[in-house]
């Protein structure tokens, strides 16, 4: 592939010709623009003679021609020179060892004198200016301050076509803005003719008010007579039996159903107080959500969309009027260096949509239907001045008008991502002052990704914005994270679940918001915690809890997910169960780990190089290092289980495709990562040695089959080759179902059944069956004997594969005996292939994952492996046909054939393509 080359400068003859070239194309426009302009002159006779006949002449026409030939000239000589120093750009570099030929997919720039090059990140802009194109470069290991705008003329064809690239995505962007506010917003057309409508249907409402107030004023008036007097009537009948009726409640109880759930106060702790952070990482632990208060600078970006509201309207509601005046920067409170902290918590400060909407105006925000539904939400990307101008009200008073009548009143700005925004996430990120040392750890998501905006900085950052009333359901979020709360203006109202009872939600059926326990009466008993939280307060919700929130005025907050070393185990343990698949746990970590190493080994060099000198070393190690060193101690761990998963599953569950392996390069070896954690870590315990002692690994056990080796006396040894599938073993480990799988006679199923599948013998079988009757059945490549036990019409089953265990175990299980990882049942519209469950068919749980499910008759059969024998559910498709015995019906040895022609495949199976009772029984389903 030609690499793309990009030349950024101009060559001084042709910068100054072109610029000749531009002067006078600029001074011919201007002279034909003022004789435009000037009065047309009256037409000569033609007897009047011409004052001098040379100025008659057409000379501008022959000096333009001359221009143009000129600028020919001129630009097939820029062309060739440009081609000629692209070409020795190009030999400079294969003689200076960068090797451009093999630079596939790079972009590269390099100055007319010079042997080095400037690779291009990314073309992230294009405008217009003095009709001319140009592209906004990034440069590749340059800062966002060294982006440079490129004309279109210094781009070659590779590069243009990056530039293209961008061009179109951009116009795929556009064209899906313009399509989800129409989806959103509806037509402007319609919307003025529903208007319209509803005008002209309200001017007749109201004129048949008018009309019918005076007809029915005389009605009214007899009705109330009518009314007072069979009041009087009864109060006569209820005196006479007031000492019957009367009933008497005892009201020291709580009756209804309301009242037995207890909405219990979540617990404030202010940062600053001694002891805040013990009590809070035990929260944690627990799962007790808390509210911190006391942190000033949490949301510090959004001192840039603040302004001090008038002393008029200090009373006012936080969105009542829209202030101009500037946020007194000299009344915040310093938090490090220059940066200012933001204190939320006097709530003194308002939106001010103007500068918002000139500072992230040009974004694009996801937007959803207020009040959505957490299942199929109406959702869609408009650019946040849209949503700002029409969606946000610019006060209280106009508040209730455009809920009523304007649509963009109805969408709520919902879990807006700005770190990965290219523009964005430069502003925002980097600006938060994190929370004091001990109530929360380091974030380690922010050793995730390493883009340039939000480097070493928290991805998973979010902004929320929506109107009074603006409602969630009750929900929880996957992935084993934490996640924060806080209002910058607003109040919001959040309902909280422990994540311990799950159970007494029944699969989020029940709610909170209209209780019956009637139907859900284990609702009475889950820990439920309800409370608004305000600006200047921070609400912290451990891993798994469910959580619905609603705004109770309007509100903009921040949310944020967190993880250190209090919730790493969720966090694997979400890596194992697949739960969260949008986040890229795997990556997490290796990235996490591999930043660590550097750091510390950092550290340990430095100590090195001070103990050979005899120099001081104890102000190296600071606390910030001791902790870096801590998080690296539980993070081996964790990096050890996974190492440990992924040699149980390669040994278990085989290679894999290779085809797919070589698509994945990037695929990390948890094993080796282990193994240089244990290296740091060895080398910074032993830092203050002249010679640090060498490491003595410690090797695990391989795992290895057994069945290969022959060791034992009753062991048999075969290749392995013969017992893969789909490059996934059959057996691994030497136990008695494997051994004596592994002793049964090879049989091709294909081969000795080829009409099982193709006249779905199992299928028209299945109703003929009786108990006690015996079969052929499928086990992997295998064809076994099996004993009709009992005969199921109808079933939902998952044939589902366990994590730690071949294939020759897999099996069916029914919908009813399948558990969530967590231990939460699972409706029967959700067990899906690919789903981890865990399998509750014995006293032991078994994780596993579902590769198919089934809804129709099923066989519960006795599999006769050999001297081993396991009750298993089997569908239509595992039956291959009726079992016979070794030498045929008869039992005669010396044939192979019996009195009715039937002939008996290798190990006393009949072949259902010679069997006359099987192909009736084909033959009865097609008829």
């Amino acid at each position: 592939m030609r690499p793309k080359v990009c030349f950024d400068i101009e060559y001084p003859v042709e910068a100054q010709a072109e610029a000749r070239l531009k002067r006078k194309a600029t001074a011919k426009r201007e002279a034909t623009a003022a004789k435009k302009s000037k009065p047309a002159k009256a037409k000569a006779s033609k007897n009047d003679a011409p004052l001098n006949k040379h100025k008659q002449q057409k000379q501008p026409k022959y000096r333009s021609r001359r221009t143009t030939g000129i600028m020919k000239i001129r630009k097939h000589r820029r062309e060739q020179q440009m081609k000629d120093e692209e070409e020795e750009s190009r030999k400079r570099a294969r003689k200076a060892g960068l090797g451009l030929d093999n630079l596939e997919g790079t972009i590269v720039a390099a100055p007319k004198d010079g042997d080095f090059f400037w690779e291009v990140a990314a073309v992230i802009g294009r405008r217009i200016r003095r009709n001319r194109v140009e592209y906004l470069i990034r440069w590749k290991g340059c800062s966002e301050e060294d982006n440079t705008w490129e004309p279109a003329a210094n781009l070659c064809d590779s590069a243009m076509e990056e530039a293209m690239k961008y061009c179109k995505a951009e116009k795929l962007k556009a064209k899906k803005r313009a399509d989800d506010e129409k989806k959103l917003f509806g037509d402007s057309s319609s919307e003025k003719k529903e208007v319209t409508a509803e005008t002209s249907n309200e001017e007749k409402e109201d004129n048949t008010i008018v009309e019918a107030n005076t007809s029915t004023k005389d009605v009214a008036d007899n009705s109330i007579t009518k009314a007072a007097k069979s009041d009087i009537a009864i109060d006569d009948n209820d005196c006479e039996d007031e000492e019957e009726s009367l009933v008497v409640e005892d009201a020291t109880l709580n009756w209804t159903d309301a009242d037995q759930v207890i909405f219990r106060e979540v617990k404030r702790i202010n940062v600053n107080d001694p002891g805040a952070a013990a009590i809070v990482k035990e929260d944690r632990i627990n799962g007790t959500p808390v509210v911190l208060v006391g942190h000033v600078g949490w949301a510090n970006f959004a001192q840039r969309w603040l302004t001090e509201k008038k002393a008029e309207t200090k009373e006012a509601p936080s969105d009542s009027h829209i202030s101009t005046a500037e946020l007194p920067h000299e009344k915040a409170k310093p938090s490090n260096g220059n940066v200012i902290s933001l204190d939320l918590s006097t709530e003194k400060y308002e939106l001010d949509i103007p500068k918002m909407i000139k500072d992230i105006g040009d974004e694009d925000v996801p937007v959803i239907k207020r009040n959505y539904d957490e299942v199929k939400p109406i959702h869609g990307t408009i650019p946040a001045a849209k949503f700002l101008s029409e969606c946000w009200p610019s006060s209280e008073s106009e508040a209730e008008l455009q809920d009523s009548k304007k649509k963009g009143a109805k969408f709520y700005l919902h879990q807006w991502q700005f770190p990965l925004s290219d523009t964005a996430g430069g502003k925002l990120c980097h600006q938060n002052n994190p929370l004091p040392n001990g109530i929360m750890g380091e974030d380690l998501l922010k050793y995730w990704l390493d883009l340039p905006q939000c480097k070493l900085d928290s991805p998973l950052q979010y902004i929320f914005m929506g109107r009074t009333d603006t409602n969630s359901r009750l929900h929880k979020d996957p992935g084993g994270l934490e996640i924060s709360i806080a209002p910058i203006t607003g109040q919001k109202e959040c309902v909280l679940v422990h994540r311990d009872d799950s159970r007494c939600l029944y699969h989020l059926t029940a709610s909170l918001d209209e209780i019956d326990l009637q139907r859900f009466p284990l609702l009475s008993q889950a820990r439920v915690y309800k409370t608004v939280i305000k600006p200047g307060e921070i609400l912290l919700m451990p891993n798994g809890t469910y959580h619905q929130c609603r705004n109770v005025t309007p509100c903009l907050s921040y949310s944020r997910f967190h993880l250190d070393t209090v919730n790493l185990l969720p966090f694997v343990m979400s890596l194992v169960n697949g739960d969260a698949p949008e986040i890229e746990h795997r990556d997490v970590l290796w990235n996490l780990a591999s930043a660590l190493i550097k750091k510390v080994d950092e550290v340990v060099d430095l100590v090195q190089d001070r103990v050979l000198a005899y120099r001081n070393v104890t102000d190296v190690v600071t606390g910030d290092t001791r902790e870096t060193v801590e998080t690296l101690l539980a993070l081996r761990n964790f990096i050890r289980e996974v190492a440990r998963r992924d040699e149980v599953n390669k040994a278990v569950k085989g290679p894999g495709d290779k085809s797919k392996e070589e698509l994945k390069p990037e695929l990390h070896d948890f094993g080796v990562l282990a193994a240089d954690v244990d290296v740091c870590l060895h080398d910074y315990r032993y830092r203050e040695s002249k010679e640090i002692p060498k490491l003595k690994s410690r090797k695990g056990k391989v795992l290895t089959n057994t069945l290969s080796k022959g060791v034992r006396k009753n062991c048999v040894g075969r290749d392995l080759n013969k017992f893969m599938i789909d490059n996934k073993p059959v057996v691994v480990f030497n136990s008695s179902l494997e051994n004596n799988y592994m002793s049964l006679r090879n049989a091709d199923v294909e081969k000795h059944y080829p009409l099982a599948n193709k006249h779905k013998v199992g299928k028209a079988l299945i109703g003929k069956l009786t108990i006690g009757d015996t079969l052929a059945c499928r086990l992997e490549q295998k064809c076994v004997k099996a004993e009709v036990l009992e005969v199921v019409p109808q079933m939902k089953a998952a044939y589902i594969s366990f994590e730690d265990y071949p294939s020759v175990y897999d099996e069916y299980q029914p919908f009813d005996l399948l558990r969530l990882p967590s231990g939460d049942e699972i409706t029967h519209n959700d067990i899906k292939p690919g789903l981890v469950v865990l399998d509750f068919s014995n006293t032991n749980e078994y994780r596993a994952v579902v590769q198919s499910t089934i809804d129709g008759p099923m066989v519960r059969v006795k599999l006769i492996v050999s001297q081993h024998t396991l009750t298993r559910l089997v569908s239509p498709a595992m039956i291959l046909g009726r079992y016979m015995g070794r030498w045929g019906s008869s039992g005669k040895k010396g044939s192979s054939d019996d009195s009715d022609g039937k002939k008996a495949a290798p190990g006393g199976i009949v072949s259902p393509s010679t069997t006359s009772d099987i192909s009736d029984i084909a033959v009865e389903e097609e008829s």
